[in-house]
């Protein structure tokens, strides 16, 4: 039987062709498999080696820090840490250049410093109301009489009219101290005028002159006067007024304000 085996074995053997181009196609599949590297199995006496061998690195590193302190190379910056980003419902705080903080505080200043001085204008103006510039027509002045005594003054105010005047009226203020007291008035047209009428007013003592109802004051020049008492010496007149407010028999308003300064 063995025999029997051996001789198919042996046909079979002499009847075999190879396939050479598919030996040629593995082979070459093989040769272009990448080659793994069998580990080398570690034993024991290994580790007391990679000690020394770690503390001979160790000590190379201390040797070449303090070659480079001694140098002065000095130690090399880390890296600069970063602030943790703001998480949510966190409100991170954003940096503010002083140089951009400062030019807006100063611009918030001076807006602030603008608007107070606006409205302080504005106050200004509303609580002074602007006189209005006499009108051609109409020309005032005042002066302390030639005659006014050590105890006694009189207050002389002068009217030139270009218009003749449908309504007028004058008013006379002395500013009041120690002894002054009216002791009488007079005009020029008292046939125009009304007898002055004479109060003590805000500080002042006021002669006031109007003219009369239904008269018509033609062009002219024309003086009216106070007359008091004050108390002995020469009197400064720098704190009395006077005003004129006028209107033409052609319907034209005109206002005047003045002094004896």
């Amino acid at each position: 039987m063995n025999d029997d085996i051996n001789d198919r074995l042996r046909v079979t053997a002499e009847e075999y062709e190879p396939d050479r181009d598919r030996m040629w196609s593995r082979v070459s599949e093989g040769m272009r498999e990448p080659r793994v590297r069998a580990e080398p199995v570690r034993t024991g006496w290994r580790i007391p080696q990679l000690g020394l061998a770690t503390g001979a690195a160790l000590a190379l590193i201390g040797a070449i820090v303090f070659f480079g302190q001694f140098l002065g190379i000095g130690p090399v910056a880390g890296p600069t840490l970063e602030p943790p980003a703001a998480g949510p419902g966190t409100r991170s705080a954003e940096a503010t250049d002083p140089a951009t903080s400062g030019d807006a505080s100063t611009d918030a200043e001076e807006t602030t410093s603008d608007a107070e001085s606006e409205a302080t204008e504005t106050t200004a103006d509303e609580s002074t109301p602007e006189l209005e510039e006499a009108p051609e027509w109409l020309w005032t002045d005042g002066s302390v009489n030639a005659n006014s005594q050590e105890f006694w003054s009189q207050s002389d105010l002068t009217l030139k009219n270009q218009e003749p005047l449908a309504a007028l009226t004058i008013e006379l203020r002395i500013a009041e101290g120690e002894g002054v007291a009216s002791t009488g008035a007079w005009t020029t047209a008292d046939s125009f005028f009304t007898a002055a009428a004479v109060t003590e007013e805000d500080g002042f003592l006021v002669y006031r002159w109007t003219l009369q109802e239904g008269k018509v004051l033609p062009a002219g020049e024309y003086t009216l006067a106070g007359q008091f008492n004050h108390e002995a010496g020469a009197r400064s007149a720098d704190d009395d007024r006077y005003s004129f407010d006028a209107v033409t028999e052609g319907g034209e308003g005109g206002a005047v304000e003045g002094d004896f300064a």
